[in-house]
């Protein structure tokens, strides 16, 4: 691989890329807390919660040669697969839906886990690999069947693993037409003759496997006959293979592989290795899904469900060969989709920041600030920050989940309204009941939209914040981001501080009310120097809040751990304290709620005390570990009125 193809799969790996991909598995597999991870591994797979995918599997992304034969063979426009952003888009996507239909579609653990049948590990081997190729042929089968848009991808992942594995030379028709004796059969993984070498009992087992997965996944591989090493086997369980492939539920699917086993049990060697099953294992997708003590720490134990399919990817249900025309319009549109990926990719990995200046005379705030310059700044996105804010949502999930409950709960309430006047009903109006025509009852039905809410979260960004109050400060806004974006409530993050020594605040706005999600990661960049000046920065804060958001209900949640102080031109007490409860009284006459939650050290409220003076609406927070809780609670009780 050139500098050129590593420099572009680096590109194509990155977090931004692979959240797109994971999303796109979480709503396929519709599992939330699915997982989705690029690792050049050469072994996509799956533990029914975990998602592994390769972008570079084989080079093919890089091969030119085979990228053409693969266009031959399906009669795809030679556009589509110009590119080799559009090829590592295909074959990523092609491992991810095929490991999402092995979650909805495979148990797991799947049944050989428990069969005694495979007592030793080269039966565990054998009866894995004759299951895998029984399953895998199922999977694609109901994937182009009973899903709209996937048959594309599943067939170029599939010749994806035939055609980087041939080392030939030529188009797809040369390929296909060609004859396979025991030497190209060798090519293909099988085992044959080399000069005078007489095949073992390994050398027959890996020429009948892959003679069988060749039959199966790849129809359109004209093979000779199998040698008189195989041919009886091949007789007693082809038609085995092509039933179980099609077998709706995934214990009638092992139920055929089990029969399989037995009769070839003869044939199995009393090793297998899988360095042995590697020149096969090119032909097949993800083995260690179906490998019981393969997986990852946290899988779970799922069920399959059970789905009939007529036919398989390339063929019938007899085993025959079929063709199929190519879906253009669909290839045309994903053309597109992948075009607008990478742009965004591009716009991410290229983004820098943004920076503005703002006087404090264009805001109609007190002559204090009007020298003063605001710093308006958008950070670069750090997507080295993705581990350390997925380790501080992992330690937060039982909270966010009984957060999200109960903000549902509370959205599903506040739509409900109470219609009287009903001769039935699900309780008695009392003062009705003198009514002549008996319409006592009430009921309650479907009313209005949910509030219509936006919230800004102001952090006190300032030195004195440093430490657990800092920390906390993070902690509460990654929690507020996870649970309003999931009640789809517009909200934006910002800190602000005040230069000591210049007249200049500066307001880092971490998360936008349109952001990205990987903006996300942003939350993690609080930091805590400084003085702070509360009065410009909620003048500030007012008029960005109207600017980015078209809502009725406007909030404002100030976390503050003291008094305003600037020293550059002594705004202190008493008459910051006067300047900030103004803004605060002037910025909620015109209409914009602002909660301030002040934090104290525990069982003191000195700061509290301070801050009251200054907002109406005051929490106190003496407890950090309770802070994204009241911050939250915060934002109900408004939902509620």
């Amino acid at each position: 691989m050139d500098r050129e193809a590593k420099s572009l799969l680096e590109k194509f790996q990155c977090d931004c890329n692979r959240l797109l991909e994971e999303n796109f598995a979480r709503t396929l597999a519709e599992k939330e807390d699915v997982r989705l991870f690029f690792i050049n591994s050469g072994q996509p797979f799956t533990d029914g919660k975990n998602i592994v995918v390769d972008p570079s599997l084989y080079g093919l992304f890089a091969d030119r040669a085979a990228i053409e034969r693969i266009e031959d063979y399906l009669g795809w426009p030679k556009v589509v697969l110009v590119d080799a952003w559009n090829v590592l888009r295909m074959l990523t996507r092609a491992q991810t839906i095929h490991e999402c239909l092995h979650i909805l579609y495979t148990d797991f653990p799947g049944e050989i886990a428990h069969d005694k049948k495979c007592d030793t590990a080269a039966k565990r081997a054998a009866m894995n690999m004759i299951s895998n190729i029984i399953e895998d042929a199922y999977i694609e089968a109901v994937g182009s069947e009973c899903f709209d848009n996937m048959e594309s991808y599943l067939m170029f992942g599939r010749l994806a693993n035939l055609f980087s594995s041939m080392p030939v030379q030529g188009t797809a028709e040369r390929v296909f037409s060609r004859v396979c004796d025991e030497s190209s059969v060798k090519e293909h993984g099988g085992a044959g003759r080399s000069g005078d070498h007489e095949k073992t009992k390994l050398d027959i087992f890996l020429e009948y496997l892959d003679y069988m997965a060749t039959f199966l996944l790849y129809p359109m591989v004209r093979q000779n006959d199998p040698s008189k090493d195989i041919a009886g086997y091949v007789r007693a369980t082809k038609k085995l293979f092509l039933e179980g492939s099609m077998a709706p539920s995934p214990g009638e699917r092992y139920a055929f592989s089990s029969q399989i086993f037995d009769r070839v049990s003869d044939l199995i060697p009393d090793d297998l290795k899988e360095p042995e099953l590697a020149p096969l294992l090119r032909k097949l997708t993800g083995n260690k899904t179906h490998d019981p003590s393969g997986g990852s720490p946290g899988s779970e134990g799922r069920k399959g469900r059970s789905q009939a399919v007529s036919g398989h990817l390339f063929s019938d249900k007899n085993g025959k060969a079929v063709s199929k025309d190519p879906d253009i319009s669909e290839l045309m549109s994903a053309l597109s989709q992948f075009a607008k990926d990478k742009d965004a990719v591009d716009s991410i990995l290229t983004y820098e920041g943004s920076y503005a200046a703002i006087s404090g005379s264009e805001y109609d705030c007190s002559v204090l600030h009007k020298k003063i310059r605001i710093n308006e700044t958008r950070p670069g996105i750090n997507l080295n920050l993705r581990k350390a804010y997925q380790n501080t949502l992992d330690l937060y999930l039982m909270k966010i989940r009984s957060h999200n409950s109960r903000f549902a709960r509370l959205l599903r309430d506040h739509s409900l309204q109470r219609e009287e006047k009903r001769l039935f009903g699900t309780g008695i109006t009392s003062s009705r009941l003198g009514d002549p025509k008996k319409r006592w009852w009430h009921r309650m039905i479907p009313g209005e939209e949910p509030v219509d809410l936006a919230v800004l979260f102001l952090i006190d960004g300032s030195g004195s914040m440093e430490g657990e109050r800092q920390k906390a400060a993070v902690h509460s806004a990654i929690i507020l981001h996870e649970v309003l974006k999931r009640q789809h409530i517009p909200h934006a993050v910002a800190e602000h501080r005040a230069r000591p020594s210049d007249p200049e605040i500066d307001i880092n706005i971490l998360l936008d009310f349109s952001c990205r999600d990987v903006e996300k990661f942003n939350l993690l960049e609080v930091r805590a120097e400084g003085n702070s000046r509360d009065g410009l920065a909620l003048f500030w804060a007012e008029r960005y809040i109207n600017r980015n958001t078209a809502n009725e209900h406007k909030l404002i949640i100030v976390l503050s751990d003291g008094i305003p102080e600037h020293y550059v031109d002594d705004y202190c007490p008493p008459v910051s304290s006067k300047d900030t409860a103004n803004a605060v009284k002037k910025i909620t006459q015109r209409g914009t709620h602002i909660i301030g939650i002040s934090i104290d050290p525990p069982d003191e409220f000195a700061c509290y005390d301070k801050l009251s003076e200054i907002y109406p609406n005051l929490v106190g927070c003496n407890d950090l570990s309770r802070l994204p809780g009241q911050v939250l609670g915060i934002v109900g009780k408004l939902m509620c009125h």
